[in-house]
């Protein structure tokens, strides 16, 4: 399962979101497909979930879509922002 974690903050600005973190004293700014991970894991779930509704709303392959939410989602684990179970 992927979950939001911590005190992060965030607002939309046009296609993007810009987080802040008050604990961690950090600043995230995302692009439009990152924000909307951000909006679909508000409740957790898992990858597989995930991925599917992804492909479902932006031109991308099974293959590249998996990837690249993994690259992202290891980022946001990193500033801890989510966690995986």
């Amino acid at each position: 399962m992927i979950e939001r974690n911590g005190d992060w903050l965030s607002a939309r600005v046009g296609d993007e979101i810009m987080m802040m973190s008050p604990e961690h004293g950090k600043y995230i700014g995302m692009n439009e497909v990152g924000a909307r991970i951000w909006e679909l894991i508000e409740t957790p779930r898992d990858a597989a979930t995930l991925y599917a509704e992804l492909q479902r709303e932006f031109d991308v392959s099974p293959m590249d879509c998996e990837t690249e939410v993994n690259i992202f989602l290891a980022e946001m684990e990193k500033h801890g922002a989510i966690s995986r179970s």
